[in-house]
């Protein structure tokens, strides 16, 4: 049986208003707006950015990089739910995989803007560059958003709709079309084992090289990092699974209470809180094998001049040590504290530290730019600023991440009918 949905509401005086319609307003709003920016990049090429030959990457690929970190969710519970078998997750799982999808069709509606030359996004799948980290990680991204909308499909199928509807019987079309997709989502529910392997897969292989394609540019300074690899795997599992449980306990604990008991939701802030403290440790050792065991001149003009423009080591050792390490005890310990106001704030450090995290990676070494002698090097310091189409363009891929999330919350039921799943 089918929980039943409880749609939030804020009350004025002695009415209860439901605040749905007027959320998805604002947010289609905001949408409009970034169509505006989209057009006219598409329009005028990147030449209305604030992008240049020195600083090619900026707001556009961090929030790629952002969105794809806090989709971690989805392969980490494909494991939990389907190899490991705990199907008390199950329904949290789904989603997880709601999350992971958002995130990488996010990231996909950037880059598109991001290329340049959009109408050539297919090109990698056609012409090989098999040395490349970015042709790679291209790859390992179009497959794992495919796996990802194979996960989602039987999501989509538990809607009442494709159980029954008039238009069945008025339209026999339609009647084909759902008997179709049910028998599609029932084959892929079977084969969710095999799409979990590969989903674990093809993450960690691109998210592993997300951290190389930095690491791996010794004449970077700051960049060169061999733990980065490790570190984007880890925080893309600490931010997505933090910002699963903030979410998991706003959508069935607000709208659906008790399709997933309390039990449940704190082994999910449990899981959260631990991988971001082992993130954590990682990134405190990484600091001390660079800046302390060991001393780089390179690192350490850049990281001077990163310093004297912003608070780029304060923003270390605040955004990803100290708060993380607060948040990490508070969420591993959920079942001590009880308290979901408490555990939901928390939950937001880990995800502010994930975007962080690939934020500082990809402006440190294009801001702070080191010349390549490794005897005399020379930091020179380069300036960017994004326009208001960059922003525009931002608001659009934001509102569509919120607005789908906001319409799935709502009407998708995330619980089978069915007592074979």
């Amino acid at each position: 049986m089918q929980s039943t949905i409880h749609f939030p509401k804020l009350r004025f005086g002695n009415k209860y208003i439901d605040i749905f319609p007027y959320w998805i307003s604002f947010l289609v709003l905001g949408f409009l707006f970034g169509l505006v920016g989209a057009f006219i990049v598409l329009r005028d090429g990147l030449q209305v950015t604030g992008l240049s030959n020195r600083v090619p990457w900026g707001l556009w690929i961090s929030i790629d990089l952002s969105s794809i970190s806090l989709g971690g969710s989805a392969f980490a519970f494909g494991v939990i739910v389907y190899l490991l078998r705990l199907k008390r997750f199950e329904i949290v799982g789904k989603l997880a995989v709601l999350l992971g999808f958002l995130g990488y069709s996010t990231a996909g509606m950037v880059l598109l803007f991001d290329l340049g030359q959009p109408l050539r996004f297919w090109h990698p799948i056609v012409y090989w560059q098999a040395h490349s980290l970015l042709w790679e990680i291209t790859m390992c991204v179009i497959l794992y958003l495919t796996v990802l909308v194979a996960e989602l499909i039987p999501i989509i199928v538990e809607l009442p709709f494709f159980e029954s509807h008039p238009w069945h019987e008025k339209y026999p079309i339609v009647k084909t079309i759902v008997d179709f997709a049910k028998m599609v989502a029932h084959w892929l529910h079977k084969a969710g084992p095999v799409l979990a392997i590969i989903g674990l897969s093809l993450s960690l292989l691109h998210q592993a090289s997300l951290g190389a394609t930095y690491s791996v540019l010794y004449g970077r300074g700051v960049w060169f990092n061999q733990s980065a690899p490790t570190q984007f795997v880890f925080s893309a599992m600490s931010g997505g699974t933090a910002l699963l449980f903030f979410l998991s306990t706003f959508v069935f604990r607000v709208m659906r209470p008790g399709l997933v008991k309390d039990d449940v939701l704190y082994d999910v802030a449990r899981i959260a809180g631990g991988l971001t403290l082992l993130l954590t440790y990682l990134r405190v050792w990484d600091w001390a094998v660079t800046n302390y065991y060991s001393f780089d001149r390179n690192i350490s003009l850049q990281t001077q001049a990163l310093n004297a423009i912003a608070p780029y080591s304060m923003g270390f050792w605040l955004g990803q040590a100290l708060l993380p390490v607060i948040a990490g005890s508070l969420l591993i310990s959920a079942k001590s504290v009880k308290n979901f106001r408490y555990l939901m704030a928390a939950s937001v450090i880990p995800v502010f530290a994930a975007i962080l995290t690939r934020w500082n990676y990809n402006f440190a070494g294009l801001i702070a730019h080191s010349t390549y002698d490794p005897y005399t090097p020379v930091i020179r310091l380069n300036s960017y600023t994004p326009t208001w189409v960059e922003f525009a363009v931002a608001t659009l891929v934001i509102s569509y991440w919120l607005l789908t999330f906001s319409v799935a919350a709502r009407y998708l039921p995330f619980q089978s009918k069915h007592e074979e799943h």
